[in-house]
């Protein structure tokens, strides 16, 4: 078919294609529209999302997995080792093109994850992986446009923590090469992956007393430190790893027959001593949410606590804090000492 302003028909295809100018070059694709008039409208809308530069031509090529490339890409330039969740996402968009992945479908999407029963913060991390892909292709040019993706506050987040007697039970309950690192965690409240790589010459430094988390290697990308010169049974612990970590030959802080101590070799061996001490619902993760009690129980000014264990958001610190029964005793015990004598007239 001949083209007229700017619209043809190729032989032997059904659909309608669109010519124009755009940053000095000329662009041709398909309009996906078997009508005239639809046809038409498209090459419309492209010439003046040009005209206001805001056209990516090549956006209705992009696909999701451009677009987890693209994620994974930006997390390796960063130096995160962290990955998103994108398992659940793969069942549902793998192989579909960007464009496809509207609003709509993102709802759908959120509505039957949670319909099936997963948890609300689990779902908030996937759409916001989704989200930061698509963020990331607008940026760089790969799609004009993105889907509207919210992630609600998680009502339902994890409110769990170990008991003191727990605590004892999981850590007899360990392997005795395992049992160091849960005692650190304990006295930190630090995460998993940020205690498993700790290295004697690059964290620990004996002459100032404290370990050291560099930039970069945490969460929230920012540096941490722990005193230990001043809390003797983390001292003696560290003392007792260096002693392990020379005999050994090993550069490890937590090491097996000196060979580092992968998550997979912790974990699996974390849900069995967690099984056996009677709390089979507990994670390595609700142990921070112990140091971070101990630090409020402590009494230790809330901006010092979250420094300690890397909260970057005060209600962050707080949420974690989580305030039981004996808290609540201590906090009332308080209020009698600073009421007393009681004023006149109270009783």
């Amino acid at each position: 078919m001949a083209m007229k302003n700017g619209i043809y028909r190729p032989r032997g295809t059904r659909f309608f294609w669109a010519q124009y100018r755009h940053a000095g070059e000329t662009i041709r694709e398909s309009t996906r529209c078997t009508r005239l008039r639809d046809a038409t409208a498209f090459l419309a809308e492209r010439r003046s999302a040009s005209a206001q530069g805001r056209l990516v031509p090549d956006a209705r090529k992009a696909t999701y997995e451009d677009l987890k490339k693209l994620s994974a890409d930006k997390a390796t330039a960063r130096g995160n080792r962290s990955r998103p969740r994108w398992k659940h996402l793969d069942d549902a968009f793998a192989g579909q093109l960007a464009v496809s992945i509207t609003t709509a479908r993102v709802l759908a999407y959120e509505a039957a994850r949670l319909a099936s029963g997963a948890a609300r913060a689990t779902v908030n991390q996937e759409l916001a992986a989704l989200r930061r892909a698509f963020n990331l292709a607008v940026e760089v040019g790969r799609l004009a446009t993105r889907p509207v993706v919210k992630t609600p506050d998680p009502h339902n987040a994890r409110q769990d923590f170990y008991t003191p007697r727990q605590v004892d039970a999981v850590y007899a309950a360990l392997p005795a090469e395992l049992r160091p690192v849960w005692s650190f965690l304990f006295f930190t409240g630090w995460r998993i992956n940020e205690v498993l790589p700790l290295r004697w010459c690059e964290n620990v430094d004996w002459k100032a007393g404290v370990v050291r988390l560099v930039p970069g290697t945490t969460k929230n990308r920012e540096g941490r430190t722990f005193t230990f010169d001043v809390l003797p049974p983390l001292r003696r612990l560290l003392e007792r790893q260096l002693a392990a970590s020379e005999s050994a030959a090993s550069a490890w802080v937590f090491h097996r027959a000196g060979r580092r101590i992968t998550y997979e070799v912790w974990n699996e061996a974390r849900k069995r001593a967690v099984a056996a001490a009677g709390c089979p619902d507990r994670w390595t993760h609700d142990l921070r949410r112990v140091a971070t009690r101990n630090l409020m129980r402590a009494g230790v000014a809330t901006l010092v606590a979250m420094k300690l264990t890397g909260h970057r958001t005060q209600s962050q610190h707080l949420r974690y804090g989580i305030v039981d029964e004996q808290l609540l005793r201590e906090g009332v015990a308080k209020l009698a000492a600073a009421l007393d004598p009681t004023p006149s007239g109270q009783e």
